[in-house]
């Protein structure tokens, strides 16, 4: 049975009882997997490169025209046309497709009304509790994805399935990675007409400002002050990454407001 390179590394990455040098190679580890998913686009460049003429060609056919008639006038010679498909991740027609179709669901459901970002955290007890010997959470990268997902389809059930924002009918999310390497998806999600959020009352449902109380839900007070808080920065902590010029960028500390607004 034949594998693509794509599941020949899946099953590389793998993690197995015992002893794996691999996996415990630190940065080494790191340049492999890059060095894997260098091969693997590579390898699905090659494939499209030499299966041209099995592609859709009358889909093009305006841009070859196109390109020989700037040839002919211009008196140059045209290049080996190759042609990027949408099939292929990444490419620009790959990423208009995805604009079109997302665009489509704004024409038929509405504009969303929920934009959600969920973050990984490196601290999650299922990577730190994955971890052997001296590993940190930066040196094992595939664990972070992996519960990443785990987590994203997670929070999609609960939103999709079990209705805690009510009923959704589409959703698109796009999954980015940060500069120093973590996952983390942009959602959003369209709601049905009786679901919508339309007043101030509304808003409160979904939205809290607030600290929880520490006597009747310990672990969320925690969760909050240690994940979602802002600071300490100004003149208490210069050295904090949110000062610029002495200030927070993040216009941080904010002026408290009784009254919930729209943004």
């Amino acid at each position: 049975t034949c594998v693509t390179q794509l599941q020949y590394y899946a099953y590389r990455l793998s993690q197995r009882n015992g002893f794996s040098i691999l996996h415990n190679s630190g940065k080494l580890f790191q340049q492999y997997i890059v060095d894997a998913y260098v091969k693997t686009e590579g390898s699905r460049l090659h494939f499209l490169r030499q299966n041209q003429k099995d592609l859709r060609i009358e889909l093009y056919l305006g841009l070859l025209d196109a390109l020989e008639c700037r040839a002919h006038n211009e008196n140059i010679r045209t290049g080996k046309l190759i042609i990027l498909p949408s099939s292929f991740q990444g490419s620009s027609r790959h990423m208009q497709q995805n604009y079109q179709d997302a665009m489509a669901m704004v024409r038929k459901f509405g504009k969303p009304d929920l934009f959600l970002t969920f973050t990984s955290n490196p601290s999650w007890s299922e990577i730190l509790n994955s971890m052997e010997g001296l590993q940190r959470p930066e040196d094992r990268p595939d664990i972070i994805v992996r519960v990443f997902n785990m987590k994203l389809k997670e929070l999609l059930e609960d939103i999709c399935k079990h209705g805690i924002f009510g009923t959704v009918l589409p959703y698109i999310y796009v999954i980015e990675f940060q500069k120093r390497g973590l996952p983390h998806a942009h959602i959003l999600l369209t709601l049905d007409s009786e679901s919508k959020i339309r007043t101030k009352e509304d808003i409160d449902k979904f939205v809290s400002a607030e600290l929880p109380d520490p006597c009747t839900d310990l672990r969320l007070f925690e969760i909050v002050t240690k994940c979602m808080v802002h600071g300490p920065c100004g003149t208490i902590n210069l050295n904090s990454p949110c000062m610029r010029d002495g200030q927070c960028c993040k216009s941080f500390p904010k002026q408290f407001k009784d009254d919930r607004g729209k943004c």
